[in-house]
Protein backbone atom coordinates (compact mmCIF):
# COMPACT_ATOMS: atom_id res chain seq x y z
CA UNK A 1 0.00 0.00 0.00
CA UNK A 2 2.96 2.47 0.88
CA UNK A 3 4.36 1.49 -2.45
CA UNK A 4 1.12 2.53 -4.20
CA UNK A 5 0.72 5.55 -2.66
CA UNK A 6 5.03 6.31 -3.72
CA UNK A 7 3.71 5.72 -7.09
CA UNK A 8 1.09 7.90 -7.33
CA UNK A 9 2.41 10.45 -5.39
CA UNK A 10 6.33 10.80 -7.38
CA UNK A 11 3.59 10.42 -10.44
CA UNK A 12 1.68 13.36 -9.64
CA UNK A 13 4.56 15.37 -8.68
CA UNK A 14 6.15 14.49 -12.32
CA UNK A 15 3.46 16.04 -14.29
CA UNK A 16 3.25 18.87 -12.08
CA UNK A 17 6.71 19.54 -12.63
CA UNK A 18 6.66 19.02 -16.45
CA UNK A 19 3.43 21.34 -16.61
CA UNK A 20 6.13 23.75 -14.56
CA UNK A 21 8.53 23.32 -17.09
CA UNK A 22 6.67 25.40 -19.89
CA UNK A 23 8.14 28.86 -20.46
CA UNK A 24 6.44 31.47 -22.01
CA UNK A 25 8.13 34.84 -23.50
CA UNK A 26 4.18 36.52 -24.44
CA UNK A 27 2.95 39.04 -21.85
CA UNK A 28 -0.48 39.49 -21.56
CA UNK A 29 -0.76 43.17 -21.64
CA UNK A 30 0.92 43.51 -24.95
CA UNK A 31 -1.97 40.79 -26.85
CA UNK A 32 -4.74 42.09 -28.53
CA UNK A 33 -7.68 41.30 -26.81
CA UNK A 34 -9.08 38.85 -29.07
CA UNK A 35 -5.74 36.76 -28.53
CA UNK A 36 -6.47 36.70 -24.39
CA UNK A 37 -7.89 34.04 -23.00
CA UNK A 38 -9.54 32.84 -19.30
CA UNK A 39 -6.69 30.65 -18.11
CA UNK A 40 -3.85 33.52 -19.64
CA UNK A 41 -1.31 30.91 -20.96
CA UNK A 42 0.29 32.37 -23.84
CA UNK A 43 3.05 30.46 -25.64
CA UNK A 44 5.12 31.84 -28.92
CA UNK A 45 5.79 29.44 -31.57
CA UNK A 46 9.23 28.83 -30.28
CA UNK A 47 8.80 29.00 -26.65
CA UNK A 48 6.02 25.74 -28.16
CA UNK A 49 9.05 23.92 -29.64
CA UNK A 50 11.09 24.51 -26.66
CA UNK A 51 8.51 22.85 -24.22
CA UNK A 52 7.47 20.22 -26.80
CA UNK A 53 11.31 18.83 -26.94
CA UNK A 54 11.14 18.95 -22.96
CA UNK A 55 7.96 17.13 -23.05
CA UNK A 56 6.82 15.33 -26.09
CA UNK A 57 3.46 14.24 -24.38
CA UNK A 58 2.13 17.67 -24.28
CA UNK A 59 -0.84 17.38 -26.29
CA UNK A 60 -0.54 20.00 -29.50
CA UNK A 61 -4.09 20.37 -31.65
CA UNK A 62 -4.01 22.31 -34.61
CA UNK A 63 -7.90 23.94 -34.45
CA UNK A 64 -7.54 25.50 -38.01
CA UNK A 65 -10.62 23.80 -40.68
CA UNK A 66 -8.85 20.83 -42.21
CA UNK A 67 -9.03 22.05 -45.51
CA UNK A 68 -6.91 25.06 -44.33
CA UNK A 69 -4.17 22.69 -43.06
CA UNK A 70 -4.07 20.49 -46.31
CA UNK A 71 -3.36 23.45 -48.80
CA UNK A 72 -1.15 25.63 -46.15
CA UNK A 73 0.58 22.84 -43.94
CA UNK A 74 1.05 22.31 -40.60
CA UNK A 75 3.87 21.61 -37.70
CA UNK A 76 5.58 18.39 -37.70
CA UNK A 77 4.67 18.00 -34.01
CA UNK A 78 1.09 18.49 -33.83
CA UNK A 79 -0.90 15.53 -32.53
CA UNK A 80 -4.21 15.99 -34.43
CA UNK A 81 -6.21 18.75 -36.70
CA UNK A 82 -9.19 19.30 -34.21
CA UNK A 83 -11.49 22.09 -36.28
CA UNK A 84 -12.57 24.82 -33.58
CA UNK A 85 -14.35 26.35 -36.48
CA UNK A 86 -15.54 24.82 -39.77
CA UNK A 87 -16.01 27.15 -43.49
CA UNK A 88 -19.08 26.77 -45.48
CA UNK A 89 -19.46 27.52 -49.02
CA UNK A 90 -21.38 30.84 -48.06
CA UNK A 91 -19.50 34.26 -48.44
CA UNK A 92 -19.50 37.10 -45.20
CA UNK A 93 -19.43 40.34 -47.89
CA UNK A 94 -18.62 42.45 -44.73
CA UNK A 95 -15.45 40.46 -43.84
CA UNK A 96 -14.62 39.58 -47.01
CA UNK A 97 -14.45 35.71 -46.32
CA UNK A 98 -16.10 32.45 -46.53
CA UNK A 99 -18.25 32.16 -43.22
CA UNK A 100 -17.39 29.88 -40.79
CA UNK A 101 -19.76 27.76 -38.14
CA UNK A 102 -18.54 26.17 -35.13
CA UNK A 103 -17.34 22.37 -34.82
CA UNK A 104 -20.40 21.16 -32.57
CA UNK A 105 -17.98 18.47 -31.56
CA UNK A 106 -15.03 19.91 -30.42
CA UNK A 107 -14.47 19.35 -27.05
CA UNK A 108 -15.52 15.84 -27.89
CA UNK A 109 -13.23 15.38 -30.31
CA UNK A 110 -10.85 16.94 -27.58
CA UNK A 111 -12.16 14.45 -24.56
CA UNK A 112 -11.11 11.35 -27.45
CA UNK A 113 -7.84 12.55 -28.16
CA UNK A 114 -6.98 12.96 -24.34
CA UNK A 115 -8.55 9.66 -23.69
CA UNK A 116 -6.91 8.08 -26.78
CA UNK A 117 -3.33 9.07 -24.80
CA UNK A 118 -4.69 8.14 -21.41
CA UNK A 119 -4.26 11.65 -20.13
CA UNK A 120 -6.51 13.91 -18.29
CA UNK A 121 -7.74 17.49 -18.16
CA UNK A 122 -4.96 18.83 -16.14
CA UNK A 123 -2.61 17.27 -18.50
CA UNK A 124 -0.58 20.34 -20.55
CA UNK A 125 -2.83 21.14 -24.56
CA UNK A 126 -1.43 23.42 -26.70
CA UNK A 127 -3.61 25.08 -28.94
CA UNK A 128 -2.75 26.50 -32.17
CA UNK A 129 -5.11 28.53 -35.40
CA UNK A 130 -3.49 30.55 -37.83
CA UNK A 131 -3.19 33.82 -36.40
CA UNK A 132 -3.88 33.37 -32.94
CA UNK A 133 -7.08 34.48 -32.61
CA UNK A 134 -9.43 30.99 -33.09
CA UNK A 135 -7.12 29.13 -30.57
CA UNK A 136 -7.75 31.85 -27.94
CA UNK A 137 -11.45 30.88 -28.85
CA UNK A 138 -10.77 27.10 -28.17
CA UNK A 139 -8.84 27.61 -25.38
CA UNK A 140 -11.81 29.58 -23.62
CA UNK A 141 -14.16 26.69 -24.42
CA UNK A 142 -11.73 24.14 -23.72
CA UNK A 143 -11.52 26.02 -19.79
CA UNK A 144 -15.51 26.01 -19.65
CA UNK A 145 -15.42 22.46 -20.56
CA UNK A 146 -13.10 21.74 -17.70
CA UNK A 147 -9.38 21.77 -18.78
CA UNK A 148 -7.16 24.19 -16.85
CA UNK A 149 -3.82 23.67 -18.62
CA UNK A 150 -4.55 24.70 -22.08
CA UNK A 151 -2.06 27.20 -23.79
CA UNK A 152 -2.86 29.48 -26.45
CA UNK A 153 0.46 29.96 -29.78
CA UNK A 154 -0.58 33.49 -30.57
CA UNK A 155 1.11 34.06 -33.25
CA UNK A 156 -0.32 30.67 -34.88
CA UNK A 157 0.74 29.04 -37.69
CA UNK A 158 1.08 31.75 -40.75
CA UNK A 159 1.50 34.61 -37.82
CA UNK A 160 0.49 38.29 -38.05
CA UNK A 161 -0.28 40.25 -41.68
CA UNK A 162 2.74 42.54 -42.33
CA UNK A 163 2.00 46.44 -43.51
CA UNK A 164 1.28 45.02 -46.93
CA UNK A 165 -1.40 42.79 -45.53
CA UNK A 166 0.69 39.55 -46.09
CA UNK A 167 1.09 37.32 -43.71
CA UNK A 168 4.95 37.58 -42.82
CA UNK A 169 4.88 38.09 -38.95
CA UNK A 170 6.30 35.97 -36.63
CA UNK A 171 3.89 32.45 -36.67
CA UNK A 172 5.40 28.69 -36.46
CA UNK A 173 6.24 29.09 -40.33
CA UNK A 174 7.67 32.11 -40.66
CA UNK A 175 9.78 31.41 -37.34
CA UNK A 176 11.00 27.86 -39.25
CA UNK A 177 10.17 25.68 -37.54
CA UNK A 178 9.46 22.16 -38.44
CA UNK A 179 5.96 21.98 -40.84
CA UNK A 180 5.04 19.94 -43.13
CA UNK A 181 1.87 19.22 -45.44
CA UNK A 182 1.05 15.53 -45.64
CA UNK A 183 -0.68 14.34 -42.38
CA UNK A 184 -0.56 10.67 -40.73
CA UNK A 185 -4.03 9.15 -40.24
CA UNK A 186 -3.36 9.74 -36.33
CA UNK A 187 -3.22 13.53 -37.28
CA UNK A 188 -6.19 13.82 -39.56
CA UNK A 189 -9.62 14.90 -38.27
CA UNK A 190 -13.07 13.27 -39.77
CA UNK A 191 -16.24 14.55 -38.92
CA UNK A 192 -18.31 12.35 -37.05
CA UNK A 193 -21.22 12.11 -39.11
Amino acid sequence: MRLLFLMVTCLAVTTSASAAEIRSSIREAELPEKKQTTLGLYLSSTDAMVALDADPTILFVDVRDPIEVNFVGHPEPVDAIIPFQLFKLEFDEKKGAYKGVPNEDFVNNVDALVAREGLGKTHPVFVMCRSGGRSANAANTLAKAGYDNVWSLVEGFEGDKDKAGMRTVKGWRNTGLPWKYELTPKQAWLPSN
